[in-house]
């Protein structure tokens, strides 16, 4: 019987999880043995691909032809990775990894994979999880059917959902996931009850950043080594940095120095480079004050996320829980008890993801849509009660390009926190529109939807980021441009934004799904992906 398993697809390193059928939530082992996977992806001259633990090996003498770390660029139209005179972009490179995970998945299970959840980070947009799905959808499985990604989950709600899953007490609690990945971090507060066999989770808001993570650690801890060496040898930096055998280097023995610091108080690195051999030691104390400034940053958007929602972390939170690889580092524990004073729990951080991924999975059905909650009003509007008890919720606000006072603005419909899937629509913003302020017969109008991180009903537009294109709905014949209208944007349970206008004149309704600045994107060679052969 074909199984449904869970991904996380992460920037350093992936993991796959799938439920057994005793119900017990199990790690799926590579072909190497391992339970996490290295996302890295080495092309050989023959356009052959290695990918995970061997790909650093194979790529050694040939760092031009090596990528890792591309989930940061996930959503980023100008990113390409160029190999054997092919181009790939974010979403091609991530369908390789996924290619791998499922090749290995199904040697594991020995059956074939169904479908699969995918994680991706809580503050990923639009067109970063649009990406990502895209990237599923491309890897072909061992029947000859592309992949059905069955949900883009949030990764700090899937780690509270294998947390959740593992506790078998009553309790009510109020807990911040702080998930600090190889890449990303991510925070999250979740109101999570369980009474008897009912476990309830609802996610009540989210922040994060998508571009800090553990990477930023192993830079900070090079430089020290680099400096290090330098200032002993009398080597250029500059050329150390532009050398791609060094750079290797560095990206081979970095991260394992910082994982020895993590146990240890010291580590020693031996460094051949330029003529020069050297043996460097660096202390956990040099480590932690170099990297201090990292960790604010983290506490800063945690404070930032709670000061935004009106919440405040001593008072109304009453456990933290930590995930992802790079929370193993003591200094993070350190400072969060020094910050919050809050009970710590370190639940499976490489792995919780994963798990919580694979209990969506296993739970999923083709009937399974949530209905529409019944209200999403932003700050300072009347908050309707919703009976909907979700554990997804929207990382980024929607709205609408309009001309208010002569210039133009952005009117919200959808807002950060609202449950997925959610709507919202213009008339019930108390805001009339009309297609022109003429009379004269159009038979379009040019529609423009923007991501934002506000709150507010009425913002401006440089408060937004431009993720879609502005495209024309074509009305059935022409209509007078002075008719009144409501717009509606609608967001899935995976992020997806579509959108709708009534014609309230003629009453009908025209729908459209906005086009991404990155849907030209995405495809960048993923047939190429689709046929590259795995080593």
């Amino acid at each position: 019987m074909a199984k449904k398993i869970g991904i996380d697809l992460g920037t350093t390193y992936s993991c796959v999880s799938y439920v057994d059928e005793m119900g017990i939530v199990r790690i799926l082992d590579n072909r190497e043995g391992e339970q996490t996977t290295p996302s890295v992806v080495f092309f050989e001259e023959d356009g052959r691909a290695v990918v995970g633990s061997t790909a650093r090996d194979a790529g050694a003498m040939n760092p031009e032809r090596i990528v890792e770390r591309v989930k940061n660029y996930m959503g980023d139209a100008d990113y390409r990775f160029y190999a054997n005179g092919k181009e790939y972009s974010a979403a091609a490179v991530s369908s390789l990894i996924l290619k791998k995970l499922i090749e290995d998945a199904e040697l594991a299970l020995g059956d074939e994979i169904e479908g699969a959840v995918i994680t991706c980070p809580a503050y990923f947009g639009d067109g970063a999880k649009y990406a990502t799905r895209a990237a599923g959808e491309n890897v072909v499985l061992s029947n000859g059917q592309n992949l059905q990604v069955l949900r883009i989950l949030d990764e700090p709600t899937s780690a509270a959902i294998a947390y959740c899953n593992s506790k078998h007490e009553d309790m009510d609690k109020t807990v911040l996931i702080y998930d600090l990945g190889g890449g990303t971090f991510d925070c999250t507060v979740m109101k999570i009850t369980i009474n008897g066999d009912e476990k309830v989770r609802q996610a009540i808001t989210t922040g994060g950043n998508h571009q800090l993570g553990g990477k930023d650690w192993d830079a900070a801890l090079a430089e020290i080594v680099r400096s290090k060496f330098c200032d002993a040898t009398g080597a250029d930096e500059n050329e150390m940095m532009a050398d791609p055998e060094c750079i290797a280097w560095f990206s081979e023995n970095i991260e394992k120095a910082k994982k020895n610091l993590t146990s240890r108080e010291s580590t020693t690195l031996t460094l051949n480079w330029g003529g020069y051999k050297e043996r460097i030691e660096v202390t956990r104390e040099e480590f932690e004050e170099a990297t201090a400034p990292l960790l604010d940053q983290t506490i800063l958007l945690v404070n930032d996320m709670f000061e935004k929602k009106g919440m405040n972390v001593i008072s109304d939170i009453d456990e933290i829980i930590l995930v992802g690889g790079s929370t193993y580092m003591p200094q993070v524990t350190n400072r969060l008890n020094a910050e919050y004073n809050k009970p710590l729990t370190s639940y499976e951080p490489n792995k919780a993801v994963a798990m919580g991924a694979a209990i969506v999975a296993s739970e999923w059905t083709e009937q399974q849509e949530a209905p529409l909650p019944i209200g999403f009003g932003g700050a300072g509007d009347e908050q309707q009660e919703t009976p909907v008890v979700t554990d997804a919720i929207l990382s980024k606000s929607y709205g609408l390009r309009i001309v208010s006072g002569g210039e133009y603005k952005v009117l919200n419909l959808v807002y950060k926190d609202s449950p997925k899937p959610c709507a919202g629509n213009s008339a019930d913003a108390g805001q009339p529109l009309v297609i022109t302020n003429s009379a004269d017969l159009v038979d379009e109008v040019p529609i423009l939807v923007l991501e934002n991180t506000s709150f507010e009903r009425i913002i401006s537009l440089d408060e937004c980021d431009p993720v879609f294109v502005e495209e024309p709905i074509k009305f059935d014949g022409a209509v007078p441009g002075n008719n009144a209208v409501s717009v509606e944007i609608a967001v899935d349970i995976d992020g997806i934004v579509t959108l709708s206008l009534t014609d309230l004149v003629t009453g009908r309704t025209y729908q459209m799904r906005p086009k991404r600045k990155l849907d030209d994107v995405v495809s960048i060679g993923m047939a190429d992906a689709q046929s590259t052969s795995l080593m």
